[in-house]
């Protein structure tokens, strides 16, 4: 059982890093910085995915904080053709997560489409 686990996040991972529209926890993470004041430690980040998702949250299940960990990771590194929407903001290592200048023409471009 614990295999399709394993097979069931590598295949996100997969999805992730190669699908040219942004991960849906994407949004959900920029609404997050966007109501923090575009920067907040991480775990304050994910908290409030959780508690947006079901008031009654008081904090992020393992899986959602990992899944919006990945969602982070893959698009907070530049590539050719999709620039990184966040960034850490006190270099690798650090908790502290922050709203790239990218993102807002990210935050446009959702707006356009609702």
């Amino acid at each position: 059982m614990s295999e399709n686990l394993v097979e069931l996040a590598t295949s996100r991972d997969a999805r992730l890093s190669r699908t040219p529209d942004p991960h849906p926890l994407v949004a959900e993470i920029v609404e997050a910085l966007m109501a923090l004041s575009g920067e907040a430690h991480r775990e304050v980040v994910v908290d409030r995915i959780a508690q947006g998702r079901h008031r009654a949250a008081r904090a992020a299940s393992p899986a959602l904080r990992d899944e919006v960990f990945r969602a982070f990771d893959a698009h907070r590194h530049v590539d050719g053709e999709h620039p990184s929407l966040f960034h850490l903001r006190f270099g690798e290592g650090s908790h502290r997560w922050s709203l790239a200048p990218a993102a807002m023409a990210f935050i446009d471009a959702r707006g356009e489409m609702c």
